[in-house]
């Protein structure tokens, strides 16, 4: 049983990083703007956050931003952040650097997954095919949510799979101690 959760923890990791980009994508492009510049923040902006997660944030510390159940929460609350801005300031690209450190702040719980659980397998290609597979199929729950069901896929979605990551981060921390 505790092989199958890990496998579903880093399949679910996987989905939940590429639904959270997604909706940014979508959100974005809805509500403030069409062009490249909304695509290359979202892109830039979790780049550099996963590689704070992976680099700036170090193990060795006592610090509670070593935890991966505090950056899924955050990066929930940054989802949510910026939907909330998109809604009260429409077409404001001002905001736009602000925007990016709250997607940011969402790619550095991708970076702190890869950290954190790299020891969940014995080889850490399990872990990038797992993660990868997740990643994918994400993206196609992502479009196909979007398509089939509008704006209301993306107010949900990310809140739906932030809760079952954090349910499985406690699983899975429960049973490797880590």
């Amino acid at each position: 049983m505790a092989v199958r959760i890990k496998y579903l923890f880093v399949i679910v990791m996987g989905i939940f990083f590429a639904l959270l980009q997604t909706c940014y994508f979508f959100q974005l492009e809805i509500w403030l703007t069409a062009a490249y510049p909304s695509f290359l923040t979202i892109t830039m902006a979790w780049l550099l956050g996963n590689v704070v997660g992976l680099r700036l944030i170090s193990d060795k510390t006592d610090s509670i931003f070593v935890s991966r159940r505090l950056w899924v929460i955050l990066s929930v609350i940054a989802y949510y952040s910026v939907l909330g801005l998109l809604h009260l300031f429409p077409y404001q690209m001002n905001l736009l650097p602000v925007y990016g450190v709250l997607i940011g702040v969402s790619g550095v719980m991708a970076g702190r997954f890869f950290v954190r659980s790299r020891s969940i397998f014995e080889s850490s290609s399990r872990l990038f095919l797992m993660e990868n597979n997740g990643f994918i199929l994400g993206w196609i729950i992502g479009f196909l949510g979007f398509v089939r069901f509008g704006i209301s896929f993306n107010l949900f979605a990310p809140l739906i799979f932030g809760i079952c990551c954090y349910v499985l981060i406690v699983s899975v921390s429960s049973s490797t101690k880590g």
